[in-house]
């Protein structure tokens, strides 16, 4: 997680000092010589290196719970899968927002396989999406009116998901409250009153999407309208994940975080000595004046951006030309957050075959000492 931190906010400091110096008009050549560490194929002109970094977290709860999130979207493991192959998911709050607040992909599981998958941050992997959408509170098209003998869903259900209710509130049971035919058609088993309501839930099979691309380090927006699929570096061909979309933001994972405080070091490299002083001068000025307000806005606070010293050596072997250093440290506080799904929903619960609990069942499964152990045996 430290890397992880340290590297985004990293790559982002370098992104803005980019942003800022394109748009001056005699340093905008010094872009391309941004970079993390000395990668330069040749030395250049001027430059900019974050050289270094460190961290402090800053501690506010002993456990980091922070509360519980809810969300549209929830990432769950799929049956006989140990892994993610995907970093996270979130609901893409824009897009829900444009859709007058409603999730613009219909509810279900969205079983997400990875067909192939990248060994390089160029190359393209690929995954395939097999939607089991999920359907609630569906009227019963009744066949035969007066009497309810026949009824017909508007979709073909997956075996052991549909559930039929009388007035939304009892139960129907199968086998013995209707039956189930092909194509989606109910046989009731017995006479309802005339305009009872029947509804249905259940889930059926939608169109397979895929095979879609995706690359290392990389978010999906367009796949799953409405759902961030965010790729790392996990992916492995033949894995499987769930995607859960709810219709109704529900409690989907437990959140634990904070704050941490990180200090990168900036070198600014010049053959001028004038020129570095300008650059030094520009990137505290574009930190502190033009990016502090923007960042802090999104959750990067930036602490302090201080100078350091000047040194100069010699780039040839005659030492009569130099190049001059000057070294910065800039101090940002971001917040970190991990998420833990919570994929269980219990819909209902089949009570046949239980047996009832023996009243002594607590004292015969938790350890209790009726008095000292005289053998000084340990329990565990």
């Amino acid at each position: 997680m430290y890397y992880y931190l340290v590297q985004a906010l990293k790559k982002r400091l370098i992104l803005e000092l980019q942003d800022s110096f394109s748009h001056h008009p005699i340093y905008r050549k010094i872009v391309p010589y941004i970079q993390n560490r000395f990668v330069f194929e040749e030395r250049p002109q001027y430059g900019i290196v974050v050289t270094g970094s460190n961290t402090t977290k800053v501690q506010f709860d002993p456990s980091n719970f922070i509360g519980m999130v809810q969300s549209h979207v929830m990432l769950a493991r799929a049956e006989g899968q140990t892994v993610f192959p995907l970093e996270w998911v979130k609901e893409d709050l824009a897009c829900i927002r444009n859709n007058g607040g409603i999730m613009p992909s219909a509810p279900g599981v969205y079983y997400l396989e990875i067909l192939s998958a990248p060994t390089n941050p160029t190359e393209e992997g690929y995954y395939a999406l097999d939607p089991l959408l999920t359907v609630t509170n569906e009227p019963v098209l009744l066949l035969t009116p007066g009497l309810y003998v026949e009824g017909q869903l508007q979709n073909v259900p997956v075996d052991g998901t549909l559930r039929l209710y009388q007035n939304r509130t009892y139960l129907l049971t199968e086998g013995t409250d209707y039956t189930l035919g092909t194509n989606g058609q109910i046989e009731f088993l017995r006479v309802f009153p005339q305009d009872t309501p029947i509804t249905a839930d259940y889930r059926y099979s939608g169109v397979s999407v895929g095979p879609v691309p995706f690359k290392w380090n990389t978010a999906d927006t367009k796949t799953l309208p409405g759902v961030v699929l965010a790729f790392g570096k996990r992916s492995e061909a033949g894995q499987k994940v769930a995607v859960v979309i709810y219709d109704e933001r529900v409690s989907t994972a437990q959140a634990y975080g904070g704050k941490n405080e990180l200090s990168f070091d900036l070198d600014v490299l010049s053959r001028d000595s004038v020129q570095l002083e300008e650059i030094s001068d520009l990137v505290n000025m574009f930190l502190w004046a033009e990016k502090k307000p923007r960042l802090e806005w999104e959750g990067i606070e930036i602490l302090d951006v201080s100078m350091g010293g000047e040194g100069e050596e010699p780039i040839d072997e005659t030492g009569q030309d130099f190049q001059y250093t000057a070294s910065m440290s800039v101090q940002l506080r971001a917040d970190w957050e991990i998420h833990l799904p919570l994929p269980l929903t219990i819909s209902r619960m089949d009570t046949e075959g239980l047996t009832v609990a023996p009243s002594n069942l607590f004292y015969q499964t938790y350890p209790i000492l009726a008095g000292r152990n005289p053998d000084y045996e340990r329990i565990g």
